[in-house]
């Protein structure tokens, strides 16, 4: 499921704050595989393309920590809180 994330060219600094970015603009409940996280940061900074999504899953760890749950860590499935 594509959600819609209306970002209007945003300008960030940094990988990790366009992961803050993204997990922040994603709904309550919604639920994200860490290649979608992938392309969403990408959408917003575009130097992340070459990045592995674990990478960028390690970023929304270390800043997110406490707005999302793993569902399924083999799939690498998490859910938005």
């Amino acid at each position: 499921m594509q959600i819609n994330l209306d970002f209007e060219s945003e300008k960030l600094k940094s990988m990790s704050a366009a992961v803050c970015e993204i997990i922040d603009k994603y709904p309550s409940g919604h639920r994200y595989h860490g290649n979608q996280l992938h392309s969403d940061v990408v959408r917003i900074y575009p130097k992340a393309k070459n990045m592995f999504p674990d990478t960028l899953l390690r970023m929304a760890r270390r800043h997110r920590r406490n707005s999302f749950i793993s569902v399924d860590h083999n799939k690498s499935l998490y859910e938005k809180l």
